[in-house]
């Protein structure tokens, strides 16, 4: 967890997990900031710009707060009022040392907008124009950027229209908002400023606070637009949940499976109740086609707690949509403890749905890196408690995305298998296991930059990079896809390097926790000893920066024979390197080597 005191850390675990009290997260956010500063260089916070055409005063306080809750220690460099977007047009370097940059416009920013009475072609050419300008912005920044999109207009001058018809301010708003997603790069993220705006209400729009302070919205919506940019940058910064850990009485279905067995527990269209359940295992679904791995924490016995997902008709989600299942009756944290052991994920990685508010608790009290949603009475409102937690944004969904769910149950499947094998070695040639070096190319680059973003206990440094810098002249991506029998895992592996006088110097290298122990990083180090002997450089250098999450990282490194050379580099000898294949098939392209 985050290095704050006592106090300051018992008030953020204190928070609900949606619809948080903006003068709470306020206060919270200037008690952070204080002890920041107090603090001085002992902690090294990140730095987060914002920029924008209105007052944000209260807004970085919250925000401070929000990051704060994520697991991210930051101090707010705002622009001056009313900045945007001069302050990013200047010809110093905006934002310069920044980790990363808010850009907060509003629908007053958009300057482009057709007449009333321009034609379809018009009002194209217009949202072009606007979103043009707004993503060349985006270049005059070398860091992750957060932006909100256009909200809807205050008035609708051409009333139920205005959505529709060229020379609608809100067409004019939304055709803009789409160009620039379309535009935007993989370390972009835009936050949907209508969804928002409907999320919120009334509160969006406020003309009194507008006018008093040139705050667009009243203080209510400042929580909501904190909570939201924090999640947005959290995904950014590598810090997003990855998994959804959920109970099963009362909260995968009504009643309790042990009591009124499998043909009275509330589930299926034939009741309110019931309904209400496959609505929340529908969406919960959803999240698992995204790429949201599930696993079930449950006190109850195995089997019959299985015959529901095996044999009622009502249920949506299937045995095979968990990648890991703890159903026993052992005290939850200890076997959430169990489930990220098992997924080889990290506990702050976890989102926790249970109906029990005695079990929320414990789990809060017990593992506070969780997230523990806040359930409300009627199973109508869960799917909407976990949508206002904001655990999982997603701004690119790649072909790893998708299938990720069945890679993490094929890693759970294997390591109940490699634990009963008596020969490890052996166990994982038999998987039959392949890599293959990918190139940087239009169809890998969005997953390699967001592999780089989101790695964290297998990964250097904080180094990240977006296409044009991985593109740079001089600088090389090695990229590994990996599969084997039981799955086709994507690309798990990259390295960013450069060629120095006498070595090849990474830049970075990151590695997903599903293939720990699978020797792909002995692929990757033979690849750069190969490529370091091939110009005639003699080591390969990396600097490791040590954090609480990648001390896995120097265990593998040091096994592999990397040494300490100058504080926080380290440097192995090419020519000691050997190869790391041993029973495993490498491709480059269709030419296995």
């Amino acid at each position: 967890m985050i290095e704050l005191d006592a106090a300051i850390q018992t008030r953020l675990n204190a928070l609900p997990s949606g619809n948080v009290d903006p003068d709470e997260l306020q206060a919270i956010g200037r008690r952070v900031r204080k002890a920041l500063k107090a603090a001085g260089a002992r902690v090294k916070p990140l730095r987060i710009g914002v920029v924008s055409s209105f007052l944000t005063d209260m807004l970085a306080d919250a925000l401070v707060a929000s990051l704060a809750r994520r697991g991210i220690l930051a101090e707010i460099d705002a622009a001056p009022y009313g900045a945007l977007p001069g302050h990013l047009l200047a010809e110093d370097a905006p934002f310069a040392g920044c980790d990363l940059v808010a850009i907060l416009p509003t629908h007053r920013d958009l300057l482009r907008k057709p007449p009333l009475g321009a034609g379809p072609e018009d009002a194209r050419q217009a949202a072009a124009a606007e979103s043009n300008f707004w993503a060349s912005l985006w270049t005059k920044l070398s860091c992750p950027v957060v932006q909100l999109s256009f909200d809807t207009p205050a008035a609708r001058v051409l009333s139920e229209g205005d959505g529709f018809l060229p020379g609608g301010a809100l067409r004019h708003a939304r055709d803009t908002n789409s160009l620039l997603f379309e535009a935007a790069p993989a370390n972009v993220a835009l936050i949907d400023a209508e969804a928002l705006a409907a999320w919120i209400g009334p509160a969006w729009h406020d003309a009194r606070t507008y006018a008093l302070c040139k705050q667009p919205f009243a203080n209510a919506a400042v929580g909501e637009l904190a909570e939201a940019l924090a999640s947005a940058a959290a995904s950014l910064l590598g810090k997003a949940r990855k998994a959804l850990v959920l109970d099963l009485d009362n909260t995968l279905w009504g009643g309790v499976i042990g009591d009124v067995g499998l043909e009275g527990i509330a589930l299926g269209m034939e009741m309110a109740e019931g309904e209400a359940f496959v609505a929340f295992q529908t969406y919960v679904r959803s999240l698992a086609a995204r790429g949201i791995i599930l696993a079930v924490c449950s006190k109850n016995k195995h089997e019959i707690a299985l015959d529901a997902f095996r044999n009622h008709s009502g249920m949506v989600l299937k045995e095979e949509d968990i990648a890991c299942f703890a159903i026993n009756f052992e005290d939850k944290a200890t076997n959430l403890r169990r489930i990220a052991e098992t997924l080889n994920i990290g506990l702050d990685s976890l989102v926790f749905v249970d109906d029990n508010p005695v079990e929320r608790g414990w789990v809060k009290q017990q593992l506070p890196e969780i997230l523990v949603i806040d359930l409300p009475p009627e199973p109508a409102g869960y799917a909407r408690a976990i949508e206002a937690a904001r655990p999982f944004p997603l701004q690119r969904l790649t072909a790893e995305d998708l299938r990720r769910g069945q890679s993490y149950r094929a890693l759970a499947a294997q390591s109940e298998l490699a634990s009963s094998a008596s020969d490890l070695d052996q166990f994982l040639a038999g998987l039959e296991p392949r890599a293959t070096l990918e190139p940087l190319s239009a169809a890998t680059s969005d997953r390699i930059v967001q592999l780089i973003r989101k790695t964290n206990q297998f990964k250097l440094n904080p180094r990240v990079f977006n296409l044009d810098e991985l593109a740079f002249p001089g600088r090389h991506v090695l990229a590994l896809s990996f599969a084997d029998r039981m799955q086709d895992h994507g690309i798990v592996a990259v390295a960013v390097y450069e060629a120095g006088e006498d070595c090849i110097d990474v830049l970075n290298w990151v590695m997903s926790c599903r293939v720990f122990s699978r020797r792909l990083e002995h692929v990757m180090l033979s690849e750069l000893a190969k490529r370091a002997r091939a110009i005639g450089a003699g080591f390969v250098r990396a600097p490791f920066v040590s954090s609480p999450r990648n001390d896995i990282a120097w265990t593998f490194l040091e096994a592999l024979g990397f040494t300490r050379k100058d504080g926080d580099v380290l440097e192995v000898r090419a020519d000691a390197v050997v190869d790391g294949a041993g029973f495993m098939a490498i491709f480059d392209g269709s030419n296995e080597q």
